[in-house]
């Protein structure tokens, strides 16, 4: 085998290590942030419950506290902001996969080379911080949620 070879079948191996570790590394975040959406969907929700139930059972005995209406109100911001999280990923998915798809008919019709397909699907994936940005504040709901219950009980 001479090096020229070598350095090809070296570089073959290489690149089939990175892409099996890209995957492995995108597989983990994928379910990494849909855990997390879960997870905040269902203490959102599972809050917003609670105090519905808390509403009703001091309905009887005048009007409910402030707390508990801030409370729920903040549990149901959660809830939207997971729903406005799940909105912008479908409609960013869906703009990756039409992007995607005009790019591969411009390749098989000769109008970009294959590099250039790669960084036109690059660029369109950017870096969109927008998902964190509704997580975070759904996550922040939900902590809003729990203080103004606590003061309630307090």
């Amino acid at each position: 085998m001479t090096p020229e070879e070598a350095e090809k079948q070296l570089r073959r191996i290489r690149g089939q290590h990175i892409e099996g570790r890209w995957s492995q590394l995108y597989h983990l975040s994928k379910e990494s942030g849909d855990s997390a959406i879960r997870y905040l969907f269902t203490t959102n929700a599972g809050g917003a419950v609670a105090v519905l139930a808390y509403l009703g059972s001091v309905a009887q005995n005048g009007g409910a506290p402030w707390s508990a209406k801030v409370a729920l109100i903040c549990f149901f911001t959660g809830l939207l902001f997971v729903g406005f999280y799940r909105v912008y990923i479908v409609h960013h998915h869906e703009g990756l996969f039409e992007n995607y798809k005009r790019l591969v008919n411009l390749y098989y019709e000769d109008g970009i080379d294959w590099q250039q397909l790669l960084k036109a699907d690059e660029e369109k994936v950017g870096n969109s911080k927008v998902p964190y940005v509704f997580g975070y504040l759904s996550f922040f709901s939900f902590i809003s949620g729990c203080i103004a219950g606590a003061v309630g009980i307090l």
